[in-house]
């Protein structure tokens, strides 16, 4: 039977037959659907039309099914069952799943956030297994575009509307320099715009950008910066920073995450440079996914703590 043929019956009916061979009485099954008598006899009469047979005969105990009601009774409750288990919410066991999910970030948000989660999700899926994708700054468009299901990242100005996601909390940049650099030996008030505009600086720019938010900040006072060195890895910028005059400015969770790691000084950026926040995005067609949704709660909380951690860090900057 084509699609189009079978469109044209009432499958909400088959419900009602299924009730019918089942309580082999109109008043029951009524009861049973929650219908009224009048509502289960007139889909009986179009269930007699559709299989072109009385389907059931009244005796003094009820009705009787006929030879083909009876030949359909199997099969139909297969089907009902199998339509009931396609309807029903999908199950999810963290613990015996061996799915792998994709998630896309910069390899700054994988170190400062979620490699301190990995070991909590682990040892709730042993076998799950985890892709991480460098994320750019149109990671929310690769969601879009059928990309990897999850992402950490700073959303754009234009997200499509098919993105859904939680704030995972605000950060701000600050500047970085090796601990013995001039200016970490002067007196942070001595840390002035010009003193800023006079060294030289590193830039990390994922999508090979010229310019950052710093630098966006700079230029609406007329000014620009001096930039030696620009690359797209931002661990890689704080060894390029200890060894070297460089100046790095980075978020200030970033630099919290390293200040065990690198003999590094952090400043307060002598210039206004808006802030920004960490969410966790996600696209709708995994919305209602259950192992979806349950990886989204088991690293939204444990990345909203780390969050909290490193913006709290004593000596970072604000």
């Amino acid at each position: 039977m084509h699609l189009a043929d079978l469109a044209r019956h009432d499958l909400n009916a088959l419900v009602t037959l299924h009730a019918l061979l089942d309580s082999r009485s109109v008043t029951r099954a009524a009861q049973r659907l929650n219908l009224s008598q009048p509502a289960v006899s007139r889909t009986l009469s179009r269930l007699r039309q559709a299989f072109d047979d009385p389907l059931f005969v009244r005796t003094h105990r009820g009705l009787r099914p006929t030879a083909r009601a009876q030949a359909l009774g199997p099969p139909l409750s297969r089907l009902l069952e199998e339509l009931g288990a396609l309807l029903a919410p999908p199950e999810f066991d963290p613990a015996s799943t061996t799915r792998r999910f994709h998630i896309a970030t910069t390899d700054y948000g994988m170190h400062a956030f979620l490699a301190p989660q990995w070991q909590t999700v682990k040892h709730q899926a042993p076998h799950m297994r985890l892709d991480v994708q460098s994320g750019s700054g149109e990671v929310e468009q690769q969601l879009d575009e059928g990309g990897p299901e999850l992402a950490l990242c700073v959303p754009g100005e234009r997200v499509p509307a098919s993105v859904h996601g939680r704030e995972v909390g605000h950060d701000h940049f600050v500047c970085v320099m090796r601990e013995d650099h001039p200016l970490a030996l002067q007196p942070e008030a001595d840390f002035t715009l010009e003193a800023f505009l006079h060294a030289d600086h590193q830039l990390i720019s994922m999508g090979g950008d010229d310019r950052g938010a710093v630098d966006l900040a700079l230029a609406k006072r007329g000014l620009k910066r001096r930039v030696s060195l620009r690359q797209p890895h931002f661990l890689a910028g704080f060894s390029a920073t200890q060894h070297s005059d460089l100046l790095l400015c980075v978020p200030g969770c970033l630099a919290a995450s390293v200040a065990d790691h690198w003999p590094l000084a952090l400043r307060r950026l002598p210039l206004a440079v808006p802030s920004f926040a960490y969410w966790l995005v996600w696209h709708e067609r995994h919305h209602a996914d259950a192992g979806h949704r349950w990886l989204r709660h088991a690293l939204f909380d444990g990345l909203k703590a780390r969050h909290r951690t490193l913006s709290q860090r004593p000596g970072l900057p604000v």
